[in-house]
């Protein structure tokens, strides 16, 4: 059993009946009619952070970006989040409080409320955010056609990194970049609002690049072609994958939660202040694949699957 494999049951099960909706299943969130978007994400301890190393700050920041990042990949502006909280025993209100000091910063930051959610005890402790976004038109993963780019805005593979640095207490004065991200990523909305104009499909790098360009070649029904060579490499990730004798490529492509915004679009002017860069292109067809070194050679995604063993 996959995550995909459930997703598609649910999808079979239950087709849209209800006219107020216009997408649901298979786009980082569903839409309304009325232009609201929604999304909902998950986390729990072991599986989604690491308390080790982890502040409940921290803890706060990061999921709650990690919801509001597809919010951004919709292109929809942020309104408000309700938060569920299954808190373990031993729990204590300063941690609690610690946890929506993180979230305060995000609220702050992009003018969103926090308007509700739950409270539950379970046997760890896990938290579900759900978010409600505002958009005239929205970003779909659906929309990619042949002749398009493939571009991503900023580096990858840099949340990764900062997981193994963290984790392993290697040295944090190299990876700062990567901590940060790790730590304390930002939904792009600033980059969201630049390219809406000319995205034809969008979607957050929350499973890794070879995941996430899947999903949106499968929803556009396209095949979409990785170019090797022009992917941007961070110097700390290429440091990182140099001293642990591991392909920086190979990396990129199967590390996510950078939340950064990959979408595909027929021509992207310069952005001032923006680093977006074109990894490759779209094509009749179907299915994933990558150019290197003269060969173009079909690929399996090798990014995070929840219910991989």
């Amino acid at each position: 059993m996959s995550e995909l494999e459930i997703i598609e049951y649910i999808r079979k099960q239950f087709p849209i009946r209800n006219k107020e909706i216009v997408k649901g299943i298979g786009d980082d969130g569903m839409v309304f009619r009325n232009g609201y978007v929604v999304s909902v994400d998950s986390f729990y301890e072991g599986v989604h952070f690491d308390r080790t190393y982890y502040t409940m700050e921290a803890i706060g920041h990061h999921t709650m970006a990690a919801a509001l990042s597809d919010l951004a990949a919709m292109g929809a502006r942020p309104v408000c989040a309700l938060v569920s909280l299954c808190c373990a025993a031993g729990m204590r209100l300063e941690d609690i409080k610690a946890l929506y000091s993180g979230f305060k910063v995000l609220s702050k930051r992009y003018g969103f409320d926090i308007t509700g959610g739950d409270v539950v005890r379970g046997p760890g402790f896990g938290l579900s955010i759900t978010v409600i976004g505002k958009a005239r038109s929205v970003m779909e993963r659906s929309g990619a056609r042949p002749g398009d780019g493939l571009y991503v805005t900023n580096f990858l593979g840099l949340a990764e990194v900062g997981r193994h640095v963290l984790r392993d207490k290697l040295l944090h004065k190299e990876y700062r970049d990567s901590i940060k991200q790790h730590l304390f990523p930002e939904p792009r909305f600033h980059e969201a609002r630049s390219i809406k104009k000319y995205a034809s499909a969008c979607i957050d790098t929350s499973d890794g690049l070879s995941t996430d360009a899947m999903h949106l070649a499968e929803e556009s029904k396209v095949r979409i072609i990785i170019d090797a060579e022009h992917i941007p490499i961070h110097s700390e990730v290429g440091e990182f994958c140099t001293n642990h004798h591991i392909d920086a490529l190979d990396h990129i492509l199967a590390s996510g939660e950078d939340f950064e915004l990959l979408f595909t679009a027929g021509n992207v002017p310069r952005q001032p202040g923006l680093k977006i860069f074109k990894i490759g292109h779209v094509e009749k067809g179907r299915g994933l694949y990558l150019s290197q070194k003269g060969r173009t050679i079909l690929i399996t995604p090798t990014g995070y699957e929840h219910l991989k063993p």
